[in-house]
């Protein structure tokens, strides 16, 4: 598997703790370049933080979207992009801090009970990245789980930690997984969190200082999932 950290240079907000960001149009840009490759082309994991964002998905949501203005504490106000994307799922919010991964994989080539079908186990596919953002919270010391007809990872009935919305194009596997790391939560407030009304938004860093616990690096939770993202979807991890 090729694990790519695509960025952007030219970004208005800059650097976020050394890292840069990738706007949303340029991941986007990528996925569909890498979806209409060829069926035995490889596997290819990107690993990237996007800028203040919100995304609908094919579920829509336009009326769980309640402003399009951020403001943020001594930072002042600036305008949120909305893209209508073809993702599973409704209503989702980006920013610096939140770990997004977009595996783009031959999903009916996966090993296993995720291979199962013409078109591969879809469902299958969304639990199993799913379980490895448990099993990676899980490692940092945070305990969460999964819900029942709800997608993502939770920490409680209504505290969701992180969202999942992938699609397929030609047998590949993309958009994916938003993980919050450390984000600010102000932006959450844009927005019904998956059009799911009392839904609330939560953090790693967050949850693991009210248990008093350290918190981990950024790094170090993202390459904890990506480690366990290769294993469950039988790839070796090959940076580029």
């Amino acid at each position: 598997m090729d694990v790519r950290f695509p960025a952007s240079e030219t970004l208005p907000e800059g650097s976020v703790a050394g890292r840069r960001l990738c706007a949303y149009e340029e991941a986007l840009a990528v996925m569909n370049t890498l979806v209409a490759r060829r069926r035995d082309e490889p596997d290819v994991l990107l690993s990237l933080e996007h800028p203040p964002t919100i995304t609908l998905g094919r579920r829509g949501g336009h009326d769980s979207v309640h402003s399009q203005v951020l403001t943020l504490p001594g930072r002042g106000a600036f305008p949120v992009a909305v893209h209508e994307v073809a993702r599973g799922g409704a209503v989702t919010y980006h920013a610096p801090g939140q770990l997004v991964i977009y595996p783009v994989v031959q999903l009916r080539a996966l090993s296993g009970l995720l291979g199962r079908g013409p078109l591969g186990d879809l469902g299958g596919y969304v639990r199993a990245l799913e379980r490895c953002i448990v099993e990676t919270c899980a490692a940092f010391g945070l305990e969460t789980h999964l819900q029942t007809g709800r997608s993502g990872v939770w920490i409680g009935p209504q505290v969701k930690l992180a969202s999942i919305g992938v699609g397929v194009r030609g047998g590949w596997t993309f958009h994916g997984l938003a993980l919050n790391v450390n984000p600010h939560l102000e932006g959450f407030d844009l927005v019904t969190p998956c059009g799911l009304d009392g839904v609330t938004m939560t953090t790693l860093w967050r949850e693991l200082e009210q248990r008093d616990q350290p918190v981990p690096a950024f790094a170090d939770v993202e390459a904890d999932l990506i480690r366990r993202l290769a294993a469950v979807l039988d790839r070796a991890v090959v940076p580029s």
